[in-house]
């Protein structure tokens, strides 16, 4: 057990799209299940990846689902990865923009639906 090389095994960092260390390199991390108590849907992800093919060209998301436990505590953790390529280096306020845009969006999106 224990997180990828690069994170600290517990979620410490509340904000909602910091800089981490992907396996190739720079990637953005979207706390998205702390801030929208849920997963994203395929249907967002794939708004995601629209909303950075104009900057990117092509783009590397990744949606996952962490778990851990121990004697004392059990958490879901569920956070969006885009890989940042060598080629977006210095480009990376305008992608966290971008992200952080998209996450608002989806997260706000849910709240808004009344049965």
């Amino acid at each position: 057990m224990g997180a990828p090389r690069g994170y600290d095994r517990y979620v410490t960092d509340s904000t909602l799209v910091f800089r981490g260390q992907g396996r190739a390199g720079r990637r953005l991390v979207v706390n998205f299940g702390v801030y929208s108590g849920r997963e994203a849907t395929e249907a967002e992800i794939y708004r995601l990846a629209q909303s950075l093919l104009d900057e990117l060209g092509s783009v590397e998301i990744v949606a996952e689902r962490r778990y851990e436990v121990d004697s004392d505590v059990e958490a879901t953790v569920h956070q969006v990865y885009v890989e940042v390529p060598q080629t977006a280096v210095g480009r990376e306020e305008r992608l966290i923009s971008l992200v952080e845009d998209w996450a608002a969006d989806a997260i706000g999106e849910r709240r808004n639906i009344v049965p």
